[in-house]
């Protein structure tokens, strides 16, 4: 988000300066390389490839010339507890094969389920991600309200999918994308139907080089856009005066003054840790509702698994159990399911060669102090290794060759998300469109924020757009301010950017 909007912003006459923690771009979209394996660190899929393609157009370029995606078909394979599974395929002769195994009569209801899903992805990205939300007046007019009702989000996911769907298998993997942003299928609105649909209807793409290939894209734009990258240049106080920002102060003391702030850092922690609360107060703090998190296993394997697919779920028995256990008891569920990703399979160059490196995630709850994760990552770590064995794999765990483990902990400390919450603040009905935190302070009005806290929501397609939107936010706040601004029209100068 912060790349995207500081090309943006770059592209339409700032003099933008950014700087990061970490040693490099990315956030949680970064990767980890050990011993000749790599594996991306947080998101692992790219939904809704025409937003990445707007993205680049709104820049001059063209996506082919920065990025190579990848269509993964099969999309993945879903494990249940029974023994049984499904493979889900674009392709819709197989997929109606697959869905009539598992319960005669339901293709057809599976074809009204992606045309709902069609028009619920449409109506979101033409009419409620796509747009700025100034307050609830805007999201409760005639227009707006018919759309909400078109698009089902008054409805809740698992119970508007099970109209289409008899069999709980079918129920569990055509509402489980909803933990693509951390949210319980029973909790989240019916509109994240449209999850499936882009994945279904519009497919599921990797990029060569795996998903860091997007950050280290977004930095060549930014580059050739002019503007300024810092490195590992931490910052430790937005500074306040007066209602107005001033600038940033890093780590070390040193000022940095500015027009405007554009905060990238997760929102909650921002607030917390960054800004001085007389200033800029957050009543809404304790009652905002966070994600879940992510127990995440990277393995590098001595040989190749070909067993697998490039992306596989396994399902543990209690499916609305498990969710009350991560949401509401904030405990680890007894027989936790779980995601397997194996991206040397579509790119054999993440792995040496004759071997593969497996991603292992496992939806947990975000920090609580109930948990400690010293104790419970080992335990994780054995049911993970405990259900591939029951599924042909028991000797997986003696063929791995590296292996590295991140925690809710590491989220936090990392990456500075509040509560180790991979995805930022949850994405219920009173956290979605105008209830959701603004991209524009409402005390600090040179103060803005792009990411997944923020308007318009969480995921990678989401950030995108939400660089958009402040975009506009601030070339507007310029105009008001009598600020001119010089948008660029000559064509960029190419940038190499080493991996």
């Amino acid at each position: 988000g912060g790349l995207a909007a500081a090309a943006r912003l770059a592209r339409q006459g700032f003099d933008v300066q950014l700087f990061e923690k970490t040693r490099g771009p990315g956030g949680r979209c970064n990767q980890l390389r050990v011993d000749g394996f790599t594996w991306d660190i947080g998101p692992t899929i790219v939904l809704m490839p025409e937003v990445f393609e707007e993205t680049f157009r709104a820049l001059g370029r063209r996506i082919e010339d920065y990025l190579t995606l990848i269509r993964c078909d099969p999309n993945y394979r879903v494990h249940f507890r029974d023994g049984s599974d499904v493979t889900f395929t674009s392709e819709l002769c197989t997929m109606g094969r697959e869905l009539e195994r598992v319960e005669p009569g339901s293709f057809q209801r599976y074809l009204a389920f992606l045309a709902q899903g069609r028009t619920q992805y449409r109506i979101s990205l033409d009419h409620f991600v796509g747009r700025n939300f100034d307050g609830i007046s805007d999201y409760l007019s005639p227009g707006v309200l018919a759309k909400i009702f078109k698009a089902r989000a008054h409805r809740r996911m698992y119970a508007d999918v099970s109209r289409f769907f008899q069999d709980d298998r079918l129920r569990a993997a055509l509402t489980f994308q909803t933990m693509y942003l951390g949210v319980s299928p029973f909790e989240s609105p019916a509109v994240y139907g449209l999850l499936p649909f882009t994945e279904l209807g519009v497919g599921i793409w990797f990029p060569k080089g795996g998903l860091y290939a997007i950050p280290l894209a977004l930095e060549r734009l930014a580059r050739e856009e002019g503007v300024r990258l810092h490195y590992g240049t931490p910052v430790e106080r937005i500074l306040t005066e007066n209602g107005r920002t001033t600038g940033v102060r890093l780590v070390g003391g040193e000022v940095v003054p500015a027009d405007a702030v554009l905060c990238n850092a997760d929102l909650p922690y921002a607030y917390e840790k960054l800004l001085d609360p007389k200033d800029a107060p957050f009543k809404r703090a304790p009652k905002l509702r966070f994600t879940s998190s992510g127990y995440m296993l990277y393995l590098g394997m001595k040989k190749k698994v070909p067993e697998l697919l490039h992306h596989n779920v396994m399902f543990g028995r209690d499916y609305a159990g498990s969710f009350d256990d991560i949401f509401q008891r904030f405990r680890v569920p007894e027989d936790p399911s779980f995601y397997v990703n194996v991206p040397s399979h579509t790119d054999a160059s993440l792995a040496p060669e004759g071997k593969d490196a497996l991603y292992v995630l496992v939806p947990v709850p975000h920090q609580h102090p109930n948990l400690d994760w010293k104790v419970e990552g080992p335990k994780v770590r054995a049911k993970v290794f405990q259900r591939l064995g029951e599924l042909g794999f028991p000797n997986l765990e003696a063929d791995i060759e590296v292996e590295r483990v991140f925690t809710p902990d590491d989220w936090a400390g990392t990456y500075n998300l509040a509560r180790g919450s991979a995805f930022g603040l949850a994405q219920n009905f009173f956290q979605v469109g105008p209830f959701r935190p603004t991209n524009v302070d409402p005390n600090v009005k040179n103060l803005f924020f792009v990411g997944a806290s923020t308007q318009p929501g969480t995921g990678l397609p989401t950030v995108l757009i939400s660089a958009k939107l402040v975009t506009e936010r601030l070339v507007t706040w310029a105009r008001k301010e009598g600020v001119t601004l010089a948008p660029r029209t000559e064509a960029p100068v190419p940038v190499e950017v080493a991996a």
